[in-house]
């Protein structure tokens, strides 16, 4: 991110939270839950820039591919009574 004069926050309102630019710095959230249900808490968006201009970049990562290095857990509440845990 760069550093913006006015403005330019990334809010999720659903977290109470304002993100604001700095340069050199990054977010990084999870999007998913382990039962790779989607975590509406993290809808979010940019604030516009009111003086100054911000440069970011976005990386998605899939969880495709991610099997072993993050696996997918069963919640208690979902697992069934005829099945050993």
């Amino acid at each position: 991110m760069s550093d913006v004069e006015a403005g330019g926050a990334t809010v999720f309102p659903s977290l109470d939270l304002s993100l604001w630019p700095k340069k050199g710095s990054a977010a990084f959230w999870y999007n998913l839950f382990e039962d790779g249900k989607g975590d509406l808490s993290t809808r979010h968006a940019g604030c516009p820039v009111l003086l100054g201009s911000k440069w970011v970049s976005n990386k998605w990562i899939h969880e495709r591919g991610q099997e072993f290095i993050r696996p997918c857990k069963v919640l208690p509440s979902e697992q069934s009574p005829f099945v050993d845990a």
